[in-house]
């Protein structure tokens, strides 16, 4: 049984990720990212950053990040293993905006709150359930009191319904398939990068898999499920996002 008292509240620093900076005109940037990833930029605010999803014409997810804007820079927050798929994909379309990209040296903290705490004025929202709120800051030269391990803040992201693809998983995957359609996609907006077969799955198909987090001590207990992205260990339980028919879950 897996529930919100098994979320862990604190700060971690970000090790394993990376900051670029789309460095241009405002609204440049703003229309940059509207033609190419899933979720709907108008809504990001100095405080209101966004999970979101690069695909490719088929449709499938080629990589998960985050988009910011902090200190008046649109800044996208992505493992370091996936940062060549963004910038190469990217790369072809950033002259038409007269836009560069810019890798900064820059430390990513990842802070889980209770839903009820105060924001500090540079930390930015990116997942929120009725429990918890997950953010990141830049540049945090805060103290630190509270910290939480990789493997917490990755449960919390899972537990939040936020189920990320890896490196090697790449084009494997369309949003559907991984819950993305619910926290990534925004079909409100114009146009994006395999918009039309992800629309169509939305509106026209009928989903037959989904992904769930499982808590297990025994990987037989998955083996009929596809494990997506990374799996973790807390002492002698795993948890993994699991790909499967829906009935499966039942």
């Amino acid at each position: 049984m897996i529930n919100s008292e098994q979320l862990k509240f604190g700060t971690i620093i970000l090790d394993n990720t990376v900051v670029i900076h789309l460095n241009g005109d405002f609204d440049s940037v703003l229309n940059l990212l509207q033609g190419q990833v899933t979720s709907d930029c108008s809504h990001i605010s100095e405080q209101l950053g966004q999970i979101s999803s690069l695909c490719d014409e088929k449709g499938f997810v080629l990589c998960n990040f985050e988009i910011i804007f902090d200190n008046n820079k649109w800044l996208i927050i992505i493992e370091e293993s996936s940062k060549d798929i963004f910038l190469d994909e990217m790369s072809k379309f950033l002259p038409f905006y007269k836009v560069s990209a810019e890798l900064l040296n820059c430390q990513v903290t990842g802070v889980t709150r209770k839903i009820n705490e105060d924001l500090y004025s540079d930390e930015h929202v990116i997942l929120q359930s009725d429990e918890a709120l997950l953010t990141l800051i830049i540049k945090n030269k805060k103290q630190i009191n509270n910290k939480l391990k990789m493997s917490d803040w990755a449960f919390n992201r899972k537990f939040l319904g936020d189920h990320q693809i890896n490196f090697e998983e790449k084009g494997k995957y369309r949003p559907h398939e991984l819950g993305q359609h619910i926290t990534r996609v925004s079909f409100n907006k114009g146009c994006f990068k395999g918009q039309e077969i992800i629309a169509r799955m939305e509106y026209l198909g009928k989903l037959k898999k989904e992904t769930r987090l499982i808590v297990y001590s025994d990987k037989e207990e998955v083996s009929k499920y596809k494990i997506v992205g990374h799996t973790y260990q807390v002492k002698d339980r795993f948890f993994s996002s699991c790909l499967g028919n829906i009935d499966s879950f039942s």
